[in-house]
């Protein structure tokens, strides 16, 4: 085989450069529709907090929240492809250094998860501010769901460097929750759709939570087998019922230019 056979992988034929476009185009517009819903369940901060996925077809690259623009202004045209090399992809859209330094070390090391979401939303940063705390994870039916998954990482202050974004790697290992103390938290999945319910799901458990916690008494826990089930059906699931279609069927409802 000569040098130049071996320099450069064969091109796509036509139908599969379709394909890759159609679920390019596919995953950009659920990408962009998850920071809408962020705003739509006020779990946001306005031009903090940042989310990625991974581009179909195109091995180390990556879909990043723009970076200084408000969740409610995010389309799926706007979204800033970044490459393997940390640059945007045709030098467009503003990178977030923050994102890069998390989201990449985290993509590279989990090649299991497309979609990783990184939020200060109020009663799971409000829990992880706890001296001590650990989520109750058979606490209640949306706690279940991340029975066993959960994993915890100490405060070091606003990320910017890569070493750093390789901390939370080692601190998440295999699980799909990161409670970053006195921070937020950070979640990550097979596909947009379940990262999207499940980090509804962590924060409404968080809310939960901290709700009983105000009645003074203990939590009642549920039987393990009930958890563990729990956590299995939601890791199962491949359409989670409809979640992300049924939220943007809401978003379209009013009006929402998330597609563009």
């Amino acid at each position: 085989m000569s040098t130049a056979e071996t320099a450069f992988a064969p091109a796509p034929s036509p139908t599969e450069a379709g394909m890759d476009d159609a679920a390019i185009r596919r995953a950009r517009v659920d990408f962009a529709a998850v920071h809408r819903i962020i705003v739509h369940e006020n779990m946001h901060e306005g031009t903090w907090n940042h989310f990625s996925c991974k581009v179909p077809g195109r091995p180390g690259h990556l879909l990043i929240t723009p970076g200084q623009m408000h969740f409610s202004r995010v389309t799926a045209s706007n979204l800033v492809e970044v490459g393997p090399d940390g640059r945007p992809v045709g030098g467009e859209g503003r990178l977030n250094v923050s994102a890069w330094a998390i989201h990449e070390p985290i993509h590279r090391a989990r090649p299991d998860i497309m979609c990783a979401l990184h939020i200060h939303a109020p009663y799971s940063t409000a829990l992880a501010s706890v001296e001590g705390w650990r989520l109750e994870e058979r606490g209640s039916q949306n706690a279940a769901v991340f029975y066993g998954n959960c994993a915890y990482f100490g405060y070091e202050g606003i990320v910017t460097e890569a070493e750093e974004g390789e901390g939370m790697v080692e601190a998440l290992g295999d699980k799909r929750v990161l409670f970053l103390a006195n921070h937020g938290v950070l979640i990550v999945g097979d596909t947009i759709e379940k990262t999207m319910l499940w980090l509804y799901q962590l924060e409404r458990a968080c809310m939960n939570e901290l709700l009983a916690l105000q009645a003074g008494r203990s939590l009642r826990r549920i039987p393990v087998e009930a958890a563990q089930h729990n956590a299995d059906m939601s890791v199962e699931s491949g359409g989670e019922a409809g979640y992300l279609e049924g939220m943007k069927e809401v978003l379209d409802a009013e009006g929402q230019d998330y597609a563009t």
